[in-house]
């Protein structure tokens, strides 16, 4: 989904605000109060409906109108371009949603619209500013897994309401780590009954002073947190010198060089007026030697040259070649045009051969007959065919083996889980011993009997190894030996059962307590069922897998002769190696236009052999002028361009001999001219030198080196000054550095002390506390055992109260997970991709481990995210985030709003940033609101909207 525009009827500051068009990749820039946050608020509010009055979320209702609400237009969703729009109404507003075919909906075809996403979870991935950035670190494996499921479809999000349902209730009975749930409480309070039976009868008389003792630690606990919280003042202050201590160090050594520094006045554009007479004085240097230059060339050229004799000596065959040399011109541009097209169409040739797979030397093939195309119509249909049906095996193949795999890891997560045969019997023979010893005695005389249970296990036993053994003997692959070794090894186990001595009631009643709960064992028997159901779908995908096998090794091999055939078809007609069947059935004959050309190519090859011989004659008539016409002879252009020069320069020659002698005397005078002003230019240079009393130009230059070192020491003093200026009094109370920071390391020890003592202090008061609990406690023994039994009971009827609850969820979760793909490993794998490009390399990896996020940085060291920097850990959860939206885009797509959510970043990740946001925004729509003025110059001006 895209917003195309947004009209503000009336929401917080904004009135009768309209943005149209919004851009794929949107900034929204303005100072503080300018309203950036109101209009996130409002395009949320928008699709998810205004906040009730009862809500801790802020509604925005304007202060001078009274319209609220306002409108969306929005492309790309499964109706098309739609208009939303709510207005001021009950609950949540009243909501119109109209189609691009004019039907009007509300709040059902919203939700839609914007696929099933409550605005708690868009807000969670799609919007977030600076405070709501680190939600994301919330999210483990499970959480992001469930969130691909929820927005798949309204039906699987009804679905994980009524799992959710079923986990709230079995969280309201018991919680791993809860108070409240009634488990919970119950646990604690059949442990704390237990307690008050063991100690009914002891009495203590030390209450009043482990009292007085309790009182005294109290009172030293509160004494240490006043001393630690003023130690750890005064560290901080000692910090914060040791962080300027540097810039004190500066200041003093500036101030001591400037007092070294002794400089005359120097006139500003000394250096200017320097180098502005070295250019002229160098400028006049050049112009001496070119005229000096142009001199000399007059004196040799006035000499009489071998072409001019030799001109003078054949004046009227010369004259004769010059008359028809525009024949000859015209003879060569004939020539050229000719030899220009037959290169041209001798390289379409070989372009076209090389584009149809012919060597540049091989002949064109014959034209195809009629009986060919029919031959080859035939053969293309069969390699359709052939392909169709491997088409098919590959992806039947493909699904089964995933199938297997997804099958086999399902089998790795649950048999690490499953106890030994000896310690499952052992745990529910005590849980049925405990069962029977509840029970009044005439239910006890009614139990099956030990032994003959201990048979009923056994051949179970024996008949599930069966069962594994026989299916791993029809396997082909690994897993069918541990099928084999797995069924003999569970029969042997069970022979060995079923053939044992039961052990004599004596033993029993020494037998050491089970160290697994009733729970735990129920866990167990589910544990067992599942690994069962997974091994019979293993066997029918294997049986399943091995014909898909068959299949296409019968399907290859009839494509192979397919091949080799269309490989003979090209051998017998010289076709290209690499033209396939499919070529020649639908692309025809492709040689028709080589051989067209190359019939043009053999008729202008003729015209140009007669040109030729006319070219060559003419040239024989020229041979004499080779030793002063200095051109490549072989080259007949160069010679009739040689000859034409030769002829203007001779004629020429006469009157330029004349016009060089006057020319000579100018040069002269000018050469004259440039000395004296290069004399001039050097004494306006020394004057220089002495007005500043500098020896050479060197020496003035460092004068000037000198004077601006001494501004930039003084600008930065008065810098260093200004930022120490608070703590001068306090930083001259220490003799160096390092006495600083031993005060510092002696203030840590002193606060790590305070701390220890103070921790020493909570342990000694808690002891006290503990006894005094202890103390507290009372009541007669038999009606305390009572009502230990009594409540032991209610336990037990609570707990498999919770167990229905948490298995009729599993059901539902796992049989919604079993239809979906499982994006996490995409999800991470972009996540690593988006977190190495904002750290600029620095950290490689990101991987979820116990349901924990983890990053491993360059140098191999593996970091947990909330051991990561503030604005590092910015960066990981952005990066996650931005994973999760690619990934889920096929699912959903929504706008990404980002609010100020990276301030916290440096300037090189916050360019990374900007350049993963235009990434991201090629497919997902993103805006940005920002009062960072250097976002700016990265965005165009149609992408950016201005906020006041």
């Amino acid at each position: 989904m895209k917003i195309k525009s947004l009209e503000v009827y009336g929401f917080g500051k904004w009135i009768d605000k309209k943005i149209d068009p919004l851009q794929q990749l949107q900034l929204f820039y303005g100072e503080n109060e300018a309203g950036k946050t109101t209009l996130m608020a409002f395009i949320h509010s928008i699709l998810f409906g205004f906040p009730t009055k009862q809500s801790s979320e802020l509604r925005y209702e304007p202060k001078n109108s009274s319209q609220y609400g306002g409108r969306l237009v929005v492309s790309d969703t499964p109706f098309g371009e739609v208009i939303i729009e709510r207005i001021k109404g009950k609950a949540n507003g009243e909501v119109t949603v109209t189609l691009a075919n004019g039907e009007v909906g509300s709040d059902a075809l919203l939700e839609k619209i914007v696929n099933g996403i409550d605005k708690a979870t868009y807000q969670a991935l799609f919007s977030f500013n600076l405070f709501g950035l680190q939600k994301i670190q919330q999210m483990n494996r499970t959480k992001l897994n469930r969130y691909f499921l929820s927005v798949g479809t309204l039906g699987n999000e009804q679905l994980l309401k009524v799992a959710d349902k079923f986990q709230l209730e079995a969280g309201k009975l018991y919680k791993q780590t809860g108070r409240v749930p009634e488990i919970n409480q119950k646990i604690k309070q059949v442990e704390a009954k237990r307690k008050q039976v063991r100690f009914a009868k002891e009495k203590n008389d030390e209450y009043t002073t482990l009292y007085t003792q309790k009182e005294a630690f109290e009172n030293e606990i509160v004494s240490l947190r006043k001393r630690s919280v003023q130690a750890e003042e005064r560290l901080e202050q000692l910090n914060h010198l040791a962080t300027n201590w540097n810039h004190f160090s500066e200041m003093l050594l500036i101030q001591q060089e400037l007092s070294q520094l002794t400089l005359a006045e120097l006139p500003e554009d000394g250096l200017y007026q320097l180098n502005h007479l070295n250019q002229a004085i160098e400028q006049v240097r050049i112009d001496i030697m070119q005229e000096n230059e142009r001199s000399k060339h007059l004196k040799e050229k006035s000499k009489l040259t071998q072409s001019q004799q030799l001109y003078l000596t054949h004046k009227e065959s010369i004259q004769e070649l010059f008359a028809s040399s525009d024949n000859i011109k015209a003879m060569l541009q004939e020539k050229e045009f000719i030899e220009r097209d037959i290169q041209k169409e001798t390289n379409l040739m070989v372009r076209d051969k090389l584009q149809l797979g012919l060597n540049i030397g091989q002949s064109i093939p014959p034209a195809q007959t009629p009986e060919q195309k029919r031959a080859y119509q035939l053969l293309y249909q069969k390699t359709r065919e052939s392909e169709e049906k491997k088409q098919e095996a590959a992806e039947k193949t493909a699904f089964l083996q995933y199938q297997n795999e997804s099958l086999s890891t399902q089998l790795d997560k649950i048999e690490p889980l499953l106890w030994d045969k000896a310690t499952l019997q052992q745990v529910e023979e005590s849980h049925q011993k405990k069962a029977a010893r509840s029970l009044p005695e005439k239910q006890i005389q009614t139990t099956v009997p030990s032994a003959n249970k201990k048979l009923l296990t056994a051949g179970s036993g024996i008949l599930v190894g069966l069962f594994a053994s026989f299916s791993g003997l029809f396997l082909s692959n690994g897993f069918s030996l541990f099928l084999v070794g797995f069924g003999l090894l569970l029969v042997i186990s069970s022979l060995f059962l079923a053939i044992k001595k039961p052990a004599k009631n004596k033993l029993a009643k020494t037998e050491p307590a089970v160290a697994y709960t009733y729970e735990d064992y129920i866990k167990q028997i589910e544990l067992r069922k599942q690994w069962r159901d997974k091994l019979a779908e293993i066997d029918q995908v294997a049986v399943e897998l091995k014909q898909a096998t068959e299949k296409s090794e019968i399907i290859r091999r009839k494509q192979q002769e397919n091949q080799e055939e269309s490989h003979r078809i090209n051998e017998q007609n010289g076709y290209p190696s690499s033209f396939s069947i499919t070529d020649l059935v639908k692309k025809g004959d492709l040689f028709d236009s080589l051989r067209e050309r190359n019939k043009a190519v053999e008729e202008k090859e003729k015209q140009l052999e007669q040109l030729n011989e006319k070219l060559v004659e003419w040239k024989a008539q020229v041979d004499f002028l080779e030793p002063v016409i200095f051109v490549d002879w072989r080259h007949l252009p160069a010679v009739l361009s040689g000859f034409l020069r030769f002829y203007q320069e001779a004629k020429g020659d006469e009157q330029a001999l004349a016009a060089l002698s006057k020319k000579e005397e100018e040069h002269q005078e000018q050469l004259k001219q440039w000395v004296y002003k290069q004399r001039e230019l050097e004494n306006q240079r020394n004057d220089l030198f002495r007005s500043v009393k500098a020896k050479n130009e060197q020496d003035f230059r460092k004068n000037y080196v000198l004077f601006e070192e001494r501004k930039q020491k003084q600008a930065r003093l008065a810098l260093l000054k200004q930022q120490v200026s608070e703590d001068i009094s306090l930083l001259e109370q220490y003799r160096d550095r390092t006495d600083l920071l031993e005060d510092i390391e002696k203030t840590r020890k002193q606060i790590q002390q305070y701390k220890k003592t103070e921790e020493q202090q909570i342990n000694q008061k808690i002891k006290c506390e503990v006894a005094l609990n202890e103390l507290e406690k009372g009541g007669a023994y038999s009606v305390l055992l009572q009502e230990y039994a009594n409540l032991k009971s209610e336990l037990q009827e609570l707990v498999n109260k919770w167990a229905s609850y948490r298995v009729a969820a599993e059901l539902i979760e796992r049989a919604l997970t079993h239809a979906r793909k499982d994006r996490f490993p995409e999800t991470l794998q972009d996540t690593t991709e988006f977190f190495k490009l904002l750290t600029n390399e620095r950290y490689q990896q990101v991987f979820v481990k116990d349901d924990k996020i983890e990053v491993q940085r360059q140098d191999g060291t593996i970091f947990d995210a909330t051991e990561l920097s503030q604005g590092t850990a910015e960066q990981l959860y952005v990066a996650l985030r931005f994973a999760f939206v690619k990934n889920a885009s096929d699912i959903v797509q929504l706008p990404l709003m980002i609010d100020d959510g990276f301030v916290n970043f440096d300037q090189d990740r916050k360019s990374q940033m900007i350049k993963l946001m235009k990434r991201m925004s090629e497919k997902t729509q993103i805006f940005y609101f920002t009062f960072d003025k250097e976002a700016l110059s990265n965005f165009r001006k149609e992408q950016i909207e201005m906020l006041y």
